[in-house]
């Protein structure tokens, strides 16, 4: 019975052990957003829960039938089922990272949203409010969908637009795709001025892995404040 109950303490102080543990993982990083809804969603490996802080980096990843929402300040982002992407607040907004599978995200109107993709940046048109979706469907395209609004697609200050209610396939080189990196300073963006060869073509209305009525109505809910 001893060695079972040396067993037993031990189980026991690991269990008090872990949330410490998992906080001490986000000294000096920033809470980016609130996970508002989760199915089958992970963060870092582990089960997310709804109220939980997203941090800078954070790996947001959803299973083949899951999905998670993330409130944002003036917006949204929604991790569709076997996807996975990371948040970073930036210097005038939030950058969205999307490593495989749809990300989507909506915009209040003048709120600073940009999804970094391997063919440059999306986001809305002209600083309009605006929903939409990023889909990489292979090594070498992704698919682009604006929902409510216009979206652009900024390759290196060369401008694409992406008009309401139509899609885009994108097609880039194999490859350097930006990353969200911890060590970077909140006064740094992603490099902006580098031109990518790109191919791109309107293809019209696509079908969308992102709800986009959940996007366009939970985008007016009163957002909830991160919690450092």
């Amino acid at each position: 019975m001893r060695p079972f109950a040396r067993f037993c303490r031990v189980l026991c102080v690991a269990a008090l052990m872990l949330p410490a543990a998992r906080a001490s993982q986000h000294v000096n990083r920033k809470a980016v957003g609130v996970v508002s809804e989760t199915n089958l969603g992970h963060i870092d490996s582990a089960d997310a829960v709804a109220g939980e802080n997203v941090y800078d980096c954070d790996t947001l990843e959803t299973e083949l039938s899951g999905q998670m929402r993330v409130q944002v300040s003036s917006g949204q982002i929604y991790v569709s089922g076997a996807s996975e992407g990371q948040l970073q607040g930036g210097l005038n907004g939030i950058d969205v990272y999307v490593d495989r599978g749809t990300i989507g995200f909506s915009a209040m109107a003048g709120a600073a949203i940009e999804v970094v993709t391997p063919a440059g940046f999306v986001r809305a048109a002209n600083g309009q409010a605006a929903s939409g979706e990023v889909a990489i469907t292979g090594p070498k395209e992704m698919t682009v969908t604006a929902m409510r609004g216009d979206l652009v697609l900024d390759d290196g200050g060369q401008f694409r637009t992406i008009p309401q209610g139509q899609s885009a396939k994108v097609t880039f080189e194999e490859g350097g795709a930006p990353s969200c990196r911890e060590d970077q300073s909140q006064n740094q963006q992603p490099q902006k001025g580098l031109r990518r060869p790109v191919g791109f073509y309107l293809i019209g209305a696509g079908a969308v892995a992102v709800p986009a009525i959940i996007l366009w109505e939970k985008m007016t809910e009163s957002s909830s404040t991160p919690q450092n």
